[in-house]
Formats: structure tokens, C-alpha cells, sequence
């Protein structure tokens, strides 16, 4: 039977049973996610903006004035100076872009001094753009003097740092994110770019600021495995505001290039369509340079976004007692295990599956000679797998990266081994080990992006960010960014969506699962605490970005060999969860290595 993968429109919720977590772990449940701020439709409602006046509050004043910067990029210091004495304006120069901070305590005011001390952690700058570029990450104390004015109300900032500074609450209260996309080098799927846009933008406005993004290009570390629009174009114009459900744009002739002109156009038809979600209309109407305009509906798009063939709740896979069996109450619940013939499901520690439109590809790994066997078929037959040759010991949970239509070549798995990534395809053979390129440290956990392109790193407790191209010379990553998630230690990584990561780590001396921009500038709410547990490995199945929600209902994680669920709460995967549990359960079998097919 061929998998259909519908379009979505609602989240399910899986609710599954459980054996319960023994107490001595301390996991808590789970909250639905960051769905406050950040889902498409939110700007609909301006923010108000604190003034200087609004409080006497000192220590709430700095916090309003660590606000001051969100909004209009380019009056952003107008209104930082709003806050300060004439003398300090007058010599306030700071670089044109916000930092933005994380407080790592409550502000505390010293009323001798007259100064507010803010204890910060550095996330990174927010460019006109929309892009929050992370920086080398620093932590430290600003503190800011506030005093009075003979004959002025209110209070002023007498000293601060000179810098413009904008705090996370700012960030996530202010700003609204908005994802726009850029084709793959390979020009088989779109690849998500999250900016933040103001929250007070004029609605009418909103296309012409998206437009602009994607005639500036991509972010800086997207730009190794994406495509910019040709050189040349821009828009004519400005784009009207939407008119009997009728969106129009116009771009120069540059945007589609003469040679294979009506590929081109579908490609930046359906970048557009996707980056200017959640904009209301019926139809698009596109005229580029001085040829006839063409009009595309508002739903016949989604195709050209792998991401799009997410299910509503997906087929869920353990290992026990050697095999790789299907969990109950989970899709196709009763069916075979795909790909995988029956011969070569023993003797299994760790298990991988992932569907294209046209194949299941599959990969095992051995827990009797640690051997990786990797293989595709068509939807309802088996494969051969073929063993992946060259790799080291001390194998882990293989992925599928990139997993090409229509044919099993050019297909890209990954893999860690002795704390270092290595590549495979689908028919097996050598192995190639994957450079990190400027970060020293051992990769402890991955997880790869819907799109295949975007990679989460865990490198010696940190986290990273990076792109993964393929070139002549085989799989390539960029140079990672690291991330500063509130974690005092990352263990493991899973994306929930197109834009967010669940991260797995220790923070106060416990275990905690969070959830976080894929830029690591904001945090969902409701984490999930541990306790004393170590979470070693943690999957997640994304959720469809055609919900517009930002978070995965179907996450589960394992603490040494023990696995986890975590949906409406956390529950241990009992031998009781299995779609087809058995009668006299063998002594010392626990469900273990969970995982999805994705």
C-alpha cells in the first residue's frame, strides 16, 4: 500500500499509555509548545511601546528601555534616546545593529549608586534585515546609572553601555517570526529562513518587507546550500495592498532568466507563495519586466516543500528484543514493517526509515558486529541491504538526510561513529567521513532539518548550527554557528519544525528538555524537567508547516537504554505500548531506540 501523505489543516494529538516514569526520574509533562508569538496571523494587534515616562519603577524602566530598540529598524535609536539625558544622547554612537540579550538574573538596583545592574548573556545582533545572527557567545554585567532631571518628569538614563540592546522577552513580545524560503542548490525543495518582523508593521505592508528579504538573499549561513534570486532583480514598485483577493507583484526582468524561463518562474512562483504566508488571498498575480502577467490560486504551491508531506501523526518504531517493531495506537499500526524483510529485522540496536514520494529508504544497524545495512524499495516491497564499509566503532542512530524522488542515487544518510559524522547512500559501500570545519570537540548528537540541508549539532555539550551541502568532493558542512540555548550543557538535539529544535540538556544540576529557535534566541515554554536522568538520545517528528504550529506532538527520548515519551506527558514505552506485544514478554526486554518514519 502506497502512504498517502495528506494535506494538513489540524494537529492531532497523540495520546499514548504507558508504564509511568519512576519517580526517582522527576519528569514532568509536557505543555502543547511555543505556540504564543510566533504562529502565522499574530501581527495582527500592535504592540505598545513603553515610553520613559510609562513607569518610575527603576528597575523596570531598564527593562522597558532594553525594549526601546524593537520596532522600526531605522528610528530604533530615536527611541533608545527617548530614554536618556541630553548629555548621553548627544554622545550615543553605537552600531547600527541591536544586540540582543538574554538576563541571566533580575535586574538589581542599587539606590546608593543610583545604578541598575543587568546580568547578560550575548545571543546574538538583529540586522535590518530581520536575521538574528548568533556571535561568539559572551556573558557579563551592563550596568546603567538612572537618575533625575531638575524640572523634567520621570527618569533618565544618566550612563549606559554604548550599544543598542534589545532583551529576548523584547524579541519574543515585539517581533513575530516569519519564514521565508530559498530553493536548494540542488532546486528540489525550498529551504525555511526565519526572520523576525516588527509586530507594529502596517499589514499592507508586510509584503513589500518580505519581497525585500528575498531580493537582499539568505541569511549568512544559509547561503552555501541555497540558491539567491538572480542577480539584478527587484521590485517595481511597491506591492499594493491586496484587492478583491487579488495579491499583485511585479519584479524585473532579471528574476527569471531567459534560458529555461518557465522552470524559473514555477520555482519563484512557489518561493513567493511560500514566503508570503500567512498573507490572505485568493489569487497571485506576478508580471516580470514587460511580459503578460500570470495569476496562480492560493493552495496549488505546497508540493514544491518536502516538508509539506509531514503526516498528522506518523508511524512510530522501537526496537525490542532485537527487531524493530511498530508501537500501538500509532499509523498503520497493523501493517509490516516497511523496506526492511523480515530475514534482516533481527539482531537490531538501532533502526532508521524515511519516505520519498516514491520510496522507503531504510538503514540498521547490527548489535552483533555493529554493522550498518542500508538499503530503498519501492512503497510495499523489500530491499536488499547493503552494508556501509570504512566506518569506525561505536556506532549510533542512522538518518536519512536527503532522500531523492523517483530513483535511490544521490540519496544521503548520516551516521556518528567514535564521535565523529560519516555519509552513506542507499546502496551501501565505503562510508565517507564528514568534516567539521572550525569547531574541535566530539559530535555526541545530530538531528537533519525537513529540508535535508539544515543540520543541530552537539558538540562537546554545546550546540551548533549548520548547513550540509553535497559537492563533487561528497557531503559537505559549513562552518557550524553555535548556539546559546538557556542550558548550562546540551545533551541531544531533535527538530520539532522548520524553525524549532527541541534540546535536550542539564539546567540547576537537572535534566531538562527545552524547546528553541532554530537561531537559539527564544525559548518555548512548559520544558520538561528530568531530574537526575541524563537524556543520551532524543527524536521528534516534525510538525507540517502548513499547521503554523511550531512545535512537535510527537517527541520521545531515551535515558540509557529506556525509552521515553513525551506527548500530553511523559511515559516510559512499555512492552504493554507495542502494536503487537507478546504473550510471554522474555525477561530483561525493555522497548528501546525509538524512532519515526519520516
Amino acid at each position: 500500500m502506497r502512504r498517502s501523505l495528506p494535506a494538513v489543516t489540524v494537529v492531532a494529538v497523540l495520546v499514548l499509555s504507558g508504564c509511568g516514569i519512576p519517580d526517582e526520574t522527576g519528569v514532568t509533562e509536557i505543555g502543547t509548545g511555543p505556540s504564543t508569538g510566533i504562529s502565522a496571523g499574530d501581527n495582527d494587534t500592535p504592540v505598545a511601546e513603553a515610553t520613559r515616562g510609562t513607569t518610575k519603577d527603576r528597575t523596570q524602566f531598564i527593562r522597558n528601555y532594553l525594549e526601546a530598540a524593537a520596532g522600526d529598524y531605522d528610528t530604533a535609536l530615536e527611541r533608545v534616546k527617548g530614554f536618556m539625558t541630553q548629555s548621553l544622547a548627544n554622545q550615543f554612537k553605537p552600531p547600527s545593529a541591536p544586540k540582543v540579550i538574554r538576563l541571566t538574573d533580575t535586574p538589581l538596583e542599587d539606590l546608593d549608586e543610583g545604578t541598575v545592574a543587568v546580568s547578560y548573556e550575548v545571543i546574538g545582533t538583529l540586522a535590518k534585515n530581520g536575521v538574528l545572527e548568533p556571535v561568539e557567545p559572551s556573558k557579563g554585567t551592563y550596568t546603567f546609572h538612572v537618575s533625575e532631571v531638575a524640572g523634567e518628569a520621570g527618569l533618565f538614563v544618566a550612563e549606559a553601555p554604548d550599544v543598542l540592546l534589545l532583551s529576548e522577552d523584547a524579541l519574543s513580545e515585539k517581533y513575530v517570526e516569519r519564514t521565508i524560503y530559498f530553493w536548494n542548490t540542488e532546486r528540489t525543495t525550498l529551504v525555511p529562513d526565519v526572520r523576525y518582523m516588527s509586530r507594529n508593521l502596517p499589514e499592507e505592508q508586510e509584503p513589500n518587507t518580505v519581497l525585500s528579504w528575498l531580493v537582499a538573499g539568505p541569511s549568512p549561513w544559509l547561503r552555501d546550500a541555497v540558491e539567491a534570486l538572480p542577480e539584478g532583480t527587484a521590485t517595481i514598485g511597491k506591492v499594493p495592498a491586496i484587492a478583491d483577493g487579488r495579491l499583485q507583484i511585479e519584479l524585473t526582468a532579471q528574476a527569471v532568466p531567459a534560458k529555461g524561463a518557465a522552470e524559473a518562474m514555477e520555482r519563484l512562483r512557489n518561493q513567493l507563495q511560500w514566503s508570503l504566508r500567512p498573507a490572505q488571498y485568493e489569487f497571485l498575480n506576478v508580471k516580470i519586466g514587460h511580459q503578460q502577467e500570470h495569476e496562480y490560486t492560493a493552495t496549488n504551491y505546497y508540493t514544491s516543500n518536502v516538508a509539506h508531506r509531514l503526516a498528522l501523526s506518523p508511524e512510530r518504531f522501537v526496537v525490542y528484543d532485537g527487531k524493530i517493531v511498530r508501537v500501538a495506537k500509532s499509523t498503520n499500526e497493523t501493517e509490516r514493517i516497511p523496506a526492511i524483510p523480515a530475514a534482516a529485522n533481527k539482531d537490531v540496536r538501532f533502526g532508521a526509515l524515511h519516505s520519498s514520494a516514491t520510496h522507503i529508504f531504510a538503514a540498521v544497524v547490527s548489535g552483533r558486529d555493529d554493522a550498518l545495512r542500508v538499503g530503498a524499495a519501492q512503497f510495499d516491497q523489500d530491499a536488499t541491504l547493503q552494508t556501509v564499509t570504512g566506518l569506525p566503532a561505536g556506532r549510533g542512530q542512522p538518518v536519512w538526510a536527503i532522500t531523492p524522488d523517483k530513483t535511490t542515487e544521490g540519496a544521503v544518510g548520516l551516521i556518528l561513529a567514535n564521535g565523529r559524522l560519516h555519509s552513506f547512500g542507499a546502496q551501501g559501500g565505503a562510508a565517507q567521513a564528514v568534516p567539521l570545519p572550525g569547531v574541535t570537540g566530539k559530535i555526541s548528537a545530530f538531528s537533519v532539518a525537513p529540508d535535508g540541508h539544515r543540520l543541530a549539532l552537539v558538540v562537546d555539550g554545546r550546540l551548533y548550527r549548520a548547513t550540509l551541502t553535497v559537492t563533487g568532493d561528497g557531503v559537505e558542512l559549513s562552518v557550524p554557528e553555535q548556539l546559546r540555548p538557556p542550558l548550562e550543557a546540551v545533551t541531544a538535539v531533535a527538530f520539532s519544525s522548520e524553525s524549532w529544535l527541541n534540546v535536550a540538556g542539564s539546567r540547576r544540576g537537572r535534566g531538562s528538555i527545552i524547546q528553541v529557535s532554530v537561531d537559539g534566541a527564544r525559548e518555548g515554554p512548559n520544558p520538561v524537567e528530568i531530574g537526575s536522568g541524563v537524556i543520551n538520545y532524543l527524536t521528534a517528528y516534525p510538525s507540517n508547516p502548513q499547521t503554523n504550529e511550531y512545535h512537535s506532538n510527537s517527541v520521545s527520548f531515551t535515558i540509557g537504554a529506556v525509552a521515553y515519551d513525551v506527548l500530553a506527558k511523559a511515559e516510559s514505552i512499555g512492552v504493554n505500548d507495542l502494536a503487537d506485544p507478546p504473550a510471554q514478554p522474555p525477561a530483561g526486554k525493555i522497548p528501546t531506540a525509538p524512532f519515526f518514519l519520516n
